[in-house]
């Protein structure tokens, strides 16, 4: 008899774990994108705000062969900002889902910014690719 309660019991607190665990990451995604309140064509670098257009229209755009991908070489895209030694710093990129990733100069040279605000680097794995670029910080 201890059995057959104990299982739905189990069944009934797997499912509310789940459920809670659900909300607590859909509440934290609204407040994320609440917070940020970034227009969906803007990028914040190095605190300054631009358009997306404008960056490429502004920058050289690279390719990167080996996996496929168009758009603004980081670096270039870095240096234009008067940063005191940018091989001094670290450089964290932001997504809107608020997944970061930080990398250093050398890997920033490998990197480009796609016209659909995607982040690749030919010298990294694809963990360290953030979608939906809202923001990148300089360390």
């Amino acid at each position: 008899m201890g059995k057959d309660l104990s299982i739905p019991i189990l069944a009934v607190i797997l499912l509310l774990v789940g459920i809670t665990s659900s909300a607590y990451v859909y509440a934290n995604q609204i407040d994320n994108q609440s917070l940020r309140n970034f227009d969906i064509n803007i990028i914040l670098i190095n605190d300054q705000e631009f358009i997306i257009e404008d960056l490429f229209s502004s920058f050289e755009i690279r390719e990167i062969d080996s996996l496929d991908e168009t758009g603004i070489a980081l670096d270039y895209l870095i240096t234009s900002f008067d940063i005191d030694c940018p091989s001094c710093h670290s450089y964290k990129i932001i997504g809107d889902d608020g997944y970061s990733q930080t990398v250093n100069w050398d890997n920033l040279k490998n990197g480009v910014l796609t016209y659909d605000k995607l982040v690749v680097f030919s010298d990294l794995p694809k963990s360290f690719n953030v979608k939906n670029v809202v923001e990148i910080e300089v360390i």
